[in-house]
Formats: C-alpha cells, structure tokens, sequence
C-alpha cells in the first residue's frame, strides 16, 4: 500500500469510510487510478462524487455523509435531530441535507436538500464524523417545519436539548433574536416554545432573569427589579434594576426592541432624565448579555466601586 492510499484509508476513517471525488484530486489519485481502485474493491462507488472503502460498515451515518459529500452540504432538519440525540426522531431516508445556496439542481436519491443562503461557519459541526448543523441551527431548522414537525416534538427537541446542557436557554434566545433579523421561517413557532420555557413571559422578561442570573452568578449584590425611581420626591421613570444604596441603575433591551426612531428619541430623553437626576444608567443588550457576560460584571463592578458597594 502507497503513501497516498493510506492517507485516502486515513482521510475515510474519519468520516464514517467515506472520501469524495474532491478528496481524492488534493491526494492526487488520477481517473485511471480511480478506476483501478473501484476494479479492485478497494473503494466502493456511492454516487457521482462519493466512495466509500470496502468492507466498512454500512452504517446510518456513513449514508448520512455519503449524502453530505454528494450535495456538499451538512446534514440537517430531522436528520441532524437525529444525529444530536434529540428526542422524537428517527434516521430519516433519504437523509436531509441543507446546502448553502438559494436552490439546488440535485435531483438523485441520495439526500433531501434543504436550501439556506446563511450558513456560517459557528452553525457547523461534527458529530461522530458526520458534517452537521450545530444544535441551535438544528433546532431552528426543525421549527422551520412546524406543523409537519409537531409542536410538541419541537418542545421536547428544546427540553432535552437544555437539559443536556447541548443549548441554554439564553444562548437560543440570543440565537433567535440573529435569525429573526435574517428573516428565517421558524421564527414564531421557536419563539412560541421559548417563551413557553420562560413560563410564558415576554421576551424582555426573560432577558431581566438572565441578567439577574449573571449578577448572581458573579456574587455581586442583588438589584431591585421594575424599581420606580425619582428626584426631588417627583417621579422620573420606572427602571429594570436598581442596586438599592447607590444611583446605579441598569436598563437590559432586545434586539427587536426600541427599534423604531419614535421610541429610540423617548429612550434619549427618559435616559437624560435619569442622568439629570444624578443615577448612572448602565444599558446592555442580548448580546452584551449573552456574548460579553465577562465585559458586562466588569462595568458593574466599576459603576458599584464608585458608589462603594461592590
């Protein structure tokens, strides 16, 4: 055996036996060669761009990379459902596949495509050698198909999900607000889930629980929350935090909130007026609260430490 056959066994291995016509060229294995290697048993041809080493095992994964391979995408949907252990759902024939492009002109046998022109990079995994979408993205995909998905399974798919710690619940909210703002089907049936978790709450109500979940976490004191605040005896505004014994004040907002022109100038002035009336108003968003929770803690500490409390 070759140095180049044992790097093509090698590259197989890790991908449930399978390699592609685009593996083999960067390994440098000629058409003749090829043929040779069919002839002999020594691969094994699955589809017009796919092999797979003779002899390995047919497995439900290895039909699942076979598929990827021959559309060049990653497996999706209830595939990748599947694949992550999620409750509710079974190998799916053919196995469902999401490429990233507005269409696709496949029309063989070996996978269900699935189209996406947003597939980024942090969406992409592995799982036990298989090219998957990320739990989250599976997730989102398996809403995208509410009602041919039921609501129920697609609760469970996010119960079991949480509780393995696969996702957290602020990372699929955080996660919502990105695929909300790209205009992805899906988005009520998840949000509807999400919600329901939060024990019916609006979405500002769960970020407030995050947000206190992360102070807790990081053994700074406990704020007061939906906390009227005044000057002078006269009230100035209704605030999400107050840490009791200072004028720090903190405000949390989501993405799809204080959007508009109309509601951002009367957040300017509500925001003036506190500060007029001596409280340091601290703000942060999802993603301050979800991505930058280490940035977040240290500008309380800093606002706390200057009134003497942290």
């Amino acid at each position: 055996m070759n140095t180049t056959q044992d790097d093509m066994l090698d590259i197989a291995a890790r991908h449930q036996g399978v390699i592609d016509r685009a593996a083999l060229d960067r390994l440098g294995v000629t058409r003749s060669r090829l043929r040779h290697l069919v002839a002999t048993g020594v691969l094994r041809r699955r589809g017009n761009r796919t092999f797979v080493v003779g002899g390995s095992p047919d497995t439900i994964e290895q039909r699942i990379v076979v598929a990827c391979r021959e559309v060049g995408g990653v497996a999706s949907h209830r595939t990748a459902a599947w694949l992550h252990r999620l409750p509710g759902f079974q190998p799916m024939r053919p196995p469902e596949v999401t490429v990233e492009a507005r269409s696709s002109s496949y029309v063989g046998h070996l996978a269900a495509v699935h189209c996406s022109t947003w597939v980024p990079r942090d969406d992409r995994t592995a799982v036990r050698g298989v090219p998957t979408l990320s739990v989250a993205r599976t997730l989102f995909s398996l809403a995208a198909l509410v009602p041919t998905v039921p609501a129920e399974v697609l609760r469970g798919a996010v119960d079991e999900a949480v509780r393995a710690r696969k996702a957290s619940d602020p990372w699929l909210w955080w996660r919502l607000e990105q695929v909300r703002c790209r205009g992805r089907d899906g988005v009520a049936a998840f949000e509807e889930v999400l919600v329901r978790r939060a024990g019916g709450a609006a979405t500002e109500s769960w970020l407030e629980r995050a947000f206190l979940e992360l102070v807790a976490a990081s053994a700074l004191p406990v704020p007061v929350c939906q906390q009227r605040v005044g000057a002078r005896g006269a009230f100035v505004a209704r605030v999400d935090f107050l840490f009791p014994g200072t004028t720090v004040v903190v405000e949390v907002s989501g993405h799809t909130h204080h959007a508009s022109e109309a509601q951002l100038a009367r957040d300017a002035r509500r925001r003036n007026e506190l500060q007029m009336a001596g409280w340091v108003v601290l703000e942060f968003t999802y993603d301050d609260v979800v991505s930058r929770p280490n940035e977040v803690v240290a500008c309380l500490r800093r606002a706390l430490a200057l009134s003497d409390v942290a």
